[in-house]
């Protein structure tokens, strides 16, 4: 049996996907719910693409370009 590496998206599930995790606050689990994909998936777009910054946090994110460096005090 030979086993795929998983789904394969069509160009506009792969854009749909973009645009919920850039014009959304949508979580991923909740992007893939409505996808119908796995975590992973969205996760490995998201990486793809570059749209959201996770910067080793699991559930805080920010979108490239607008993180604002804070002073310290």
């Amino acid at each position: 049996m030979i086993r795929s590496q998983g789904r394969h998206f069509k160009p506009d599930e792969v854009k749909k996907i973009v645009w919920l995790l850039k014009e959304t606050e949508m979580t991923l689990p909740e992007i893939a719910t409505r996808m119908r994909c796995s975590r992973s998936a969205v996760a490995a777009i998201n990486r793809k693409f570059q749209v959201r910054d996770y910067d080793g946090r699991r559930t805080q994110w920010v979108l490239p370009g607008t993180k604002t460096d804070l002073l310290p005090y």
